[in-house]
């Protein structure tokens, strides 16, 4: 914890960003599953979906990779779903949601082709992903790799359609420098974030 004054609201906060530390320290001390529900503050901005002060449960598994974490993330939904409305299926704001497993999976490339018809990932170099970014008239400096333009397109073309549960797979190496790269596409990693109501609920990926 440290002591951080939080500019939004003009108070001073005793934060903890993360509670990842100890359970990693758990992790390496041979407890194989770990979690925690945890209160966690961020000195950032604050809007719709963002507030500095939240909850989160992070867990740790060890022998298992994304897809493992996909699986376990998946299978909690629905349990906790059954045990609260006795079904995997609700009601969110007017939109039926269905948490039924297994849930649908994409990886991030995948995604923005479904939805712009341009393909990231079949781009040789940077300057062919700029020039492809172009074609979706997106702003190019000159100086983004395909990695960055390929997050910035599902931000701004993707995000707000994933409305059922979605497991969008396999990050740039630029916006997930902790995540294991996978081992045919080393310019990505294996991270995948879990999307509803075209909002990031999950976020977790293979470790280094």
């Amino acid at each position: 914890p440290f002591i951080t004054h939080h500019n939004t609201l003009d108070i001073d906060m005793y934060l903890r960003i993360a509670t990842e530390l100890h359970l990693k320290r758990l992790i390496v001390g041979g407890f194989e599953r770990v979690f925690e529900i945890g209160r966690i503050f961020r000195n950032e901005g604050m809007d719709t979906k963002h507030n500095p002060e939240f909850t989160t449960m992070e867990l740790y598994q060890a022998y298992t990779d994304y897809h493992g974490m996909m699986e376990l993330c998946e299978n909690l939904f629905a349990h906790c779903a059954n045990k609260l409305y006795g079904t995997t299926k609700i009601t969110y704001q007017g939109e039926e949601i269905d948490l039924t497993p297994p849930w649908n999976r994409m990886t991030m490339a995948q995604a923005v082709e479904q939805y712009t018809g341009v393909n990231f990932a079949a781009a040789q170099s940077d300057e062919e992903a700029r020039e492809l970014a172009k074609s979706l008239h997106m702003e190019v400096s000159g100086d983004e790799t395909r990695g960055t333009l390929l997050n910035a397109a599902f931000e701004e073309f993707v995000e707000e359609k994933l409305t059922q549960p979605t497991f969008i797979m396999d990050y740039p190496v630029e916006v997930s420098p902790l995540a294991k790269r996978k081992a045919d596409e080393p310019w990505l990693t294996e991270r995948f974030e879990l999307f509803i109501t075209r909002r990031e609920i999950a976020n977790a990926f293979s470790e280094l």
